[in-house]
């Protein structure tokens, strides 16, 4: 695949990624330009496209967690995204969904979040983190579970 293409394709999970660790947008960019300098810096033989993108997906994480010196920080949301209309979740949901998702242990949010929002298969989870795949399975498992208790009792303390 030529760089063009790869940039093109890759751009916008790069970028969205280093947005949920960094949460500012111009940190977010010096991670996406670190992400691909890396890429580009020495050629590397991939075994599939699904290699390439786990490839992309762990440098992308470990170059943000590098940034915040290995502190991630959930809580200096400044953009807050409002929820679509058609999707049926209210913008006070989503904001709660958040908010739980960035309680979570850093190991559980990663997982939950790699497969949620960035459409990435268990299995490739487990090569992204060097997990074993049912391990995998099983953070988002747990993961679930403690993102509807703390959605549970976040709706408790409202009414």
């Amino acid at each position: 695949m030529d760089a063009e293409t790869v940039v093109k394709t890759y751009s916008d999970m790069i970028y969205r990624i280093a947005m949920r660790y960094v949460a500012k947008p111009e940190d977010a960019q010096d991670v996406y330009s670190e992400v691909f300098l890396n890429y580009f810096r020495r050629p590397r033989e991939f075994e599939s496209e699904e290699h390439r993108k786990a490839w992309l997906i762990k440098v992308t994480i470990n170059c943000a967690k590098d940034l915040l010196g290995k502190r991630m920080n959930f809580e200096d949301i400044e953009e807050v995204q409002v929820a679509d209309p058609k999707s049926g979740v209210s913008t006070e949901e989503l904001l709660d969904l958040r908010k739980a998702l960035a309680e979570l242990k850093d190991d559980y949010r990663e997982v939950i979040s790699l497969f949620y929002l960035d459409d990435v298969p268990v299995k490739d989870i487990a090569t992204i983190t060097g997990r074993p795949e049912n391990t995998v399975k099983s953070m988002l498992h747990r993961g679930r579970e403690m993102l509807r208790e703390k959605l549970e009792a976040a709706d408790k303390s409202v009414k």
